[in-house]
């Protein structure tokens, strides 16, 4: 007998295929070292957490063109996106990102 998920939505598998994708491509495009084992959850929860950092960046005046890895000056070190270490899991990579936007909101109040 054939999976209830399949029957019900037969291009799920492919749908979700696509989305793995999408998000990858935008995380490789900001720079995010993937290293393809990432789960999708891992995936996703790393995508929010970037997106969060580029939003706090954004409320702080911060560009992220100018603020990118390779700027050689960025107007601000913390408004930089963290880099992934070689061997750091997506798990403790997408914490140390939260971190980083938690640190742009906590700096900002202290200011």
């Amino acid at each position: 007998m054939q999976d209830i998920n399949e029957v019900l939505n037969p291009h799920r598998g492919e749908e979700q295929a696509r989305a793995r994708q999408h998000t990858r491509d935008l995380l490789e495009r900001r720079g995010v070292r993937l290293t393809g084992s990432e789960t999708d959850d891992e995936l996703a929860n790393l995508w929010s957490a970037v997106e969060r950092f580029e939003n706090t960046v954004e409320a702080r005046g911060g560009d992220s063109m100018i603020n990118a890895a390779d700027s050689v000056e960025p107007e601000n070190p913390l408004f930089i996106l963290p880099e992934r270490g070689s061997r750091e899991s997506a798990g403790d990579y997408t914490r140390r990102v939260r971190e980083a936007a938690n640190r742009l909101t906590r700096f900002e109040r202290e200011k």
